[in-house]
């Protein structure tokens, strides 16, 4: 077995000790194996609305929320990400979405409506721009599947 870094160790405890303030003290649905960036933002608010599957990594300042304040009144709902899911830095996954199993989000990306399994989408809003695709257990794309060509048809 390789040896860690003195820097890998710390950043392993880190991470472990996020996911543990988020299950345990937040309330957060997290499966098992994920990898969440201390800096990404899950939602203060309902922190309980937020469903996380097994294997999913969430990148730095990626913003996951669960309730909508600006519509008049207060709107909680649940957002559900799949199992072996890469939300991208500084992605921004809205209130009520669901993400399907293998679903990778692009960096910066919008995600207004909910998407099924096996796509990459982004852009604002994000878009599906690639069908098909897995993610291994170590949230690596090892199917890359096929290019959309034609954005406009998909829905």
């Amino acid at each position: 077995m390789e040896k860690l870094s003195l820097r890998q160790k710390i950043s392993r405890y880190i991470n472990l000790s996020y996911s543990f303030y988020l299950r345990k003290i937040k309330g957060v649905d997290l499966g098992r194996n994920c990898q969440i960036s201390w800096r990404a933002v899950i939602d203060r608010a309902n922190p309980k609305g937020i469903h996380i599957g097994d294997n999913t990594r969430i990148a730095l300042e990626a913003l996951i929320i669960a309730h909508d304040y600006s519509r008049g009144t207060h709107m909680w709902c649940d957002t559900y990400i799949g199992h072996h899911c890469v939300i991208g830095g500084r992605a921004i996954i809205l209130p009520g979405v669901t993400l399907g199993n293998h679903v990778f989000v692009g960096a910066g990306s919008v995600v207004t409506k909910s998407f099924p399994d096996n796509c990459l989408i982004a852009g604002n809003p994000a878009r599906i721009i690639r069908t098909g695709i897995e993610i291994s257990d170590k949230t690596q794309i090892i199917k890359s599947g096929e290019l959309i060509k034609n954005r406009a048809s998909v829905q």
